[in-house]
């Protein structure tokens, strides 16, 4: 078992009768819901993207935190999830409805363009079954669905939640921007941080563990390595480690979060890929993480993860938010695999819901749900999930 003495917080744990399975919306009813925006752009470069220039970090003042900041895992205490409404409304509903309705609930926070999308944002959400109690609109311009890659990375900063913010890895403005007027809103610190990033390639643990790509070297090229790890160690606490990236011809992100999900604090769900696959660098680049991890006392779990179709299929990109866990399903021909999916998922978090969301509308576009999501910890409430 992992050593615990340097976590913060009591590990989160809540017995299997704590709790009412939550509701889950409609198929039948998922199925009439539209999108009220144009196509959504894809998590990688659209094709008339691809030639404009790079993002760059703006020049501007960066002073980290003066206190030493904390960024939190997933797995810990959430107040709920922020999501942008507008493409993929029926997948947004069908995650919502169960989130809200959990025991206890969380809240989520939509992003609308105005407040005529808010009405109908309502509409759905409501029809769909979801506690609207738990439901907060803000409204402000994005761009595109992938609210985990551009958008707020939450830190505790002294006592405060607080925003380490980077710029965006795509030629998106008003997504680049979104932190910064999110902060305003919400009256949070917003800290800029000198690095261009994709949030999907990160994910971390509470012992202050967090793992990324070399995507992020890639991204950097003014930076070391070294320059990297400091930076994330001075704006969210974190030693970081670097992992090879999937080949882009295989994984057009490069993102952690489409191969690797952290469980708790000491077990990680880590994506099983077969020999040939993408000439053998997803299986040598998961197999090698996979026995990392095992060696610094993690129980790895496995899922499969597979390309077809012009698509990276895989069930790490998940979201638990408290007791609840929302994983991908893909239906069809992958029935078989979405139950094993559902399975590994129960044998390692038995004490939460695991509620399955269809996610092969969203697949093809280089994302699913976890990169449709940003976390928003809970610093003063998390008592209400967490054991005396």
């Amino acid at each position: 078992m992992k050593p615990l003495a340097c976590l913060l917080l009591a590990v989160l744990v809540l017995p299997a009768t704590a709790f009412a399975a939550p509701r889950e919306a409609d198929p039948a009813y998922l199925a009439t819901i539209v999108d009220d925006l144009p196509p959504s752009l894809p998590r990688d470069l659209a094709a008339h993207e691809r030639g404009l220039a790079r993002p760059v970090v703006p020049m501007q003042p960066m002073a980290p935190p003066l206190t030493k900041p904390r960024a939190q895992a997933e797995y810990e205490a959430n107040h709920g999830i922020l999501i942008r409404w507008g493409n993929y409304n029926a997948l947004h509903t069908s995650m919502v409805v169960p989130l809200t309705t959990a025991d206890p609930p969380s809240d989520v926070w939509v992003v609308v363009a105005n407040a005529s999308q808010q009405a109908s944002a309502t509409t759905a959400l409501q029809n769909g079954g979801a506690d609207m109690a738990h439901v907060h609109f803000t409204i402000a311009a994005t761009d595109s669905v992938w609210i985990r890659d551009y958008g707020p990375r939450y830190i505790d900063d002294d006592g405060r939640r607080a925003i380490a913010d980077h710029t965006y890895n795509r030629p998106r403005p008003n997504d680049d921007a979104f932190p910064g007027v999110f902060g305003t809103q919400t009256g949070e610190t917003v800290y800029a941080m000198p690095l261009v990033h994709g949030g999907g390639n990160f994910h971390l643990f509470r012992d202050r563990e967090a793992f990324m790509t070399r995507l992020i070297v890639n991204e950097n090229p003014s930076l070391t390595e070294q320059q990297i790890l400091d930076t994330y160690r001075d704006y969210q606490g974190l030693e970081v480690t670097l992992t090879d990236p999937f080949p882009a011809s295989y994984d057009s992100t490069q993102h952690i979060d489409m191969w690797m999900l952290p469980l708790g604090d000491d077990k990680v769900l880590i994506g099983e890929y077969a020999a040939g696959e993408g000439s053998g660098v997803p299986r040598s680049v998961t197999e090698a993480t996979a026995s990392l991890m095992q060696t610094r006392g993690y129980t790895v779990y496995r899922t499969p993860g597979w390309r077809t179709g012009g698509a990276h299929y895989t069930y790490t990109n998940a979201v638990i938010v408290n007791n609840v866990v929302l994983t991908c399903r893909f239906g069809g021909s992958n029935a078989t695999r979405d139950a094993q999916a559902k399975a590994t998922f129960e044998a390692a978090l038995p004490d939460h819901a695991i509620v399955q969301v269809d996610c092969s509308g969203i697949i093809g576009q280089a994302g699913a749900i976890h990169c449709i999501v940003m976390h928003m910890p809970d610093l003063l409430f998390g008592a209400r999930f967490e054991t005396p």
